[in-house]
């Protein structure tokens, strides 16, 4: 059975998680990056999209676009189906390994989103809570 019904449940899963990292630490990982990051989601349709922007505060931040406001040019893409972006999240697939067997395919210079890796162990756990609680709702 597929984790997210529609594309309503997949923004208010996946994108709502993505939302609450803006104004957190892990949040300016995205700057690292250093552009914007697509994520085009497939079972079922949809697009997520992470703009580095200088808040007020001077704080590194993003915004987090879906769907058709997502059009500003993207420096790195991520397809996959939105099962294998959930269990991403969660910490059950090794990056490395989800590209090697193309479950998950980029574009753009991927050497820029490896700088992120050794981040995401403190981002797994905050997911699966999130996400434990998103379906509960």
């Amino acid at each position: 059975m597929a984790v997210f019904n529609d594309t309503a449940a997949l923004y208010g899963t996946i994108g709502r998680f993505f939302e609450t990292l803006t104004g957190a630490d892990e949040g300016q990982l995205i700057h690292r990056v250093g552009g914007p990051v697509l994520f085009v989601y497939h079972n079922p349709e949809g697009r997520i999209l992470w703009v580095p922007c200088p808040p007020p505060g001077g704080r590194p931040a993003f915004r987090v676009l879906y769907g058709d406001e997502a059009v500003e040019p993207p420096l790195l893409t991520f397809e996959q189906d939105a099962d294998t972006a959930d269990r991403f999240w969660r910490g059950e697939i090794d990056l490395a390994q989800a590209l090697a067997r193309q479950q998950l395919r980029a574009t753009g210079p991927l050497s820029r989103a490896m700088k992120l890796l050794p981040h995401l162990d403190a981002v797994y756990p905050r997911y699966a809570a999130f996400a434990s609680g998103a379906a509960g709702a």
